[in-house]
């Protein structure tokens, strides 16, 4: 055992999340089927799901799953065999979409959709949401309103570089409140180190299946000299060498398909080495260190185009009297947040129950209105 992750002294935890999405599931790219010819497609998620599960099983490792609604419609089954094996069920929304190109009203639909279908399979709240493609972007912050307003208690959609498909490149590291209209969102962003100044990540996706494991073990290492946490991110088609294969071009094929061989291996020396959590077990401990340890817990919110952050150094308003309204303010915020994230949420907002539609993947202009 390299290292070992029990959160002494209010340490982060590490988390393993699997995006369960299938093969044919490309966001982007022209040469990736349309909605409407998903059911046509081989399937081969509930394969890949129990390698995945026998892998976790025998290191005793507990994960979350952000399920695909579509997905989970037509394999109710193996969402459950999740919840059974004791990992946690969150969401990735319906219908793959991308936040930044839909826009609020289709976003909306989509994720509320996606809350309802897996909390009627599993019986039992989802609180947690991660949009495709990291998604939720500068110019997509409004989806932080959206998400809280649907009933998630957190939120796993921040890249805080560049991404493909999304990215937030000077975002905060390590967990926050983000501070929208319907009260606090906590956002539990990807992992990422500093290299001479420049953001990256060895943790998930193609980064995790280009990166060699002593890269990958060096940046935990530096994670953690900047007591960040480890989120580490898998899709099932990763450990799928066999996959069918789309007609992407030479860049894409590169970043879909390059090392698949090298997923499987990784991840269970990974799970061997390091002791993995669900999201939702990192923010409970997250949230009893602050109360307990008085740790630091940053709030965000946005002022135009900028990011305002506030955070509770309880502890030097301690040592600090003079200093003490300050400092109760900014733990008032703090307490506030906590509070939002604590009070009990609805299953999912009644009125999404009845006569949702398939997600639209063409807004209209007024979509874009800010929320």
């Amino acid at each position: 055992m390299e290292q070992s992750d029990s959160a002494p002294n209010g340490q982060l935890l590490s988390c393993l999340t699997v995006d369960v999405e299938d093969w044919f599931h490309i966001l982007d790219s022209p040469a990736a089927p349309g909605i409407t010819r998903w059911p046509s497609l081989e399937s081969r998620i509930e394969r890949n799901l129990e390698v995945l599960l026998t892998v976790l099983d025998a290191c005793s490792v507990r994960v979350t799953f952000f399920w695909l609604g579509w997905l989970a419609e037509r394999h109710r089954g193996a969402v459950r065999m999740c919840r059974d094996a004791g990992h946690e069920i969150a969401s990735h929304g319906y219908g793959h979409i991308l936040a930044y190109e839909v826009g609020p009203k289709a976003f909306r639909q989509d994720i509320a959709r996606a809350k309802v279908l897996l909390e009627d399979v599993i019986g039992e709240q989802v609180r947690g949401f991660r949009a495709p493609g990291f998604s939720v972007t500068r110019e997509a912050r409004w989806a932080f309103d959206v998400i809280k307003e649907v009933g998630y208690q957190y939120d796993s959609s921040v890249f805080p570089g560049s991404h493909g498909h999304g990215g937030i490149p000077d975002s905060l590291l390590g967990l926050y409140f983000v501070e929208t209209r319907n009260g606090h969102l906590l956002e539990i962003p990807m992992s990422i180190v500093e290299i001479f100044g420049r953001r990256t990540s060895f943790f998930g996706g193609g980064y995790l299946r280009l990166a060699s494991r002593r890269m990958i073990k060096w940046g935990i290492d530096r994670l953690r000299a900047a007591k960040q946490p480890l989120i580490v991110y898998v899709h099932p088609r990763e450990i799928d060498p066999d996959q069918p294969r789309l007609p992407l071009t030479f860049s894409r094929q590169f970043k879909c398909y390059v090392n698949l061989n090298s997923t499987l291996p990784k991840l269970k020396w990974l799970c061997k080495n390091y002791h993995f959590h669900t999201m939702l077990e990192m923010v409970e401990s997250y949230i009893r260190s602050f109360y307990l340890e008085s740790k630091m817990i940053p709030v965000m919110r946005w002022s135009g185009n900028r990011q305002m952050g506030e955070s509770s150094p309880v502890g030097q308003a301690q040592a600090n009297p003079a200093h003490g309204e300050a400092f109760r303010s900014k733990l008032l915020v703090v307490e506030r947040a906590m509070a939002d994230f604590l009070r009990p949420q609805p299953a999912a907002l009644t009125q999404d129950r009845p006569g949702l539609q398939p997600p639209v993947r063409t807004p209209a202009p007024d979509d874009y209105a800010r929320l």
